[in-house]
């Protein structure tokens, strides 16, 4: 499916693409950037992150690659007026010590990023949009955008397609703005068999989509990444490989964002 043309006019499209050619082989740190949208005018793109279980209000584990967005599209950014890219955590629970709460926690987040993302549209409706879930928070991500089945572990709801195709919950204005989606951990992998999975997990995690699921409208906009031992996006039991993704794929994760804003 051919990806809608994206709303970001010609010359902010050149100006994105000058800033990414000033680089440097290296990036500078990007510990101190401020990850708070400012008010202000509209900016060029912005990145709404949602952290993982039990992590407290912010943005958790997805901080890494959203300072890794944040330091890229800013560095060496010429006069402009608008800020060139903004960010922000989705407010939601992100509870789970049992699976009620947990069930409970992703219908609210779900609940919480399409507001936000209808609420943004609506402040700002030129404004690109970069989407960043880690954990439960790529769940309630997945879930906004390519639906929901009959219960928060289920494998689809009873239609006519077997709820194997993803139909998004958010408005169809809002869609079109979001151009690229990273999911980092998310229990919705189906090891390997979903377009836009990577990683080494070969299991899906505890809430994976169907066999033969597809979500044809971000499908191409979407990519997920899992590891074997993983024990939340697939079957294994070391969390030290659930928390380090976005060291281990942040490169790779911004690569896929950088062609997807730019190239459309």
């Amino acid at each position: 499916m051919k990806l809608p043309c994206l709303p970001l006019h010609l010359h902010h499209r050149h100006h994105l693409l000058l800033l990414l050619l000033l680089l440097p082989l290296t990036l500078p740190s990007a510990s101190s950037l401020p990850v708070t949208p400012q008010p202000g005018p509209c900016p060029l793109l912005h990145i709404l992150s949602a952290r993982e279980t039990t992590a407290p209000p912010g943005f958790g584990s997805s901080i890494t690659l959203t300072q890794l967005l944040l330091s890229t599209f800013n560095h060496s950014s010429p006069p402009t007026t608008h800020p060139t890219i903004t960010a922000e955590a989705i407010d939601y629970p992100a509870l789970g010590a049992n699976t009620s709460e947990y069930a409970a926690s992703v219908t609210t987040g779900t609940a919480a990023v399409i507001k936000r993302l209808s609420t943004f549209n609506a402040l700002c409706p030129e404004t690109i949009l970069i989407l960043h879930g880690f954990s439960q928070g790529g769940q309630i991500i997945d879930d906004a955008l390519c639906g929901v089945p009959h219960d928060f572990t289920g494998r689809g709801k009873p239609d006519e397609d077997g709820g194997r195709v993803g139909r998004p919950l958010v408005r169809r204005e809002v869609q079109r703005n979001i151009a690229a989606v990273v999911l980092m951990g998310s229990p919705r992998f189906t090891g390997g068999k979903r377009r836009g999975e990577k990683g080494t997990a070969r299991v899906g995690g505890f809430a994976a989509r169907p066999e033969g699921f597809s979500c044809p409208v971000f499908d191409d906009r979407m990519v997920s990444f899992c590891d074997e031992g993983d024990p939340f996006c697939s079957d294994g039991e070391d969390e030290e490989v659930h928390g380090g993704y976005g060291g281990v794929y942040g490169g790779e994760a911004l690569g896929f964002v950088v062609e997807r804003v730019l190239v459309g």
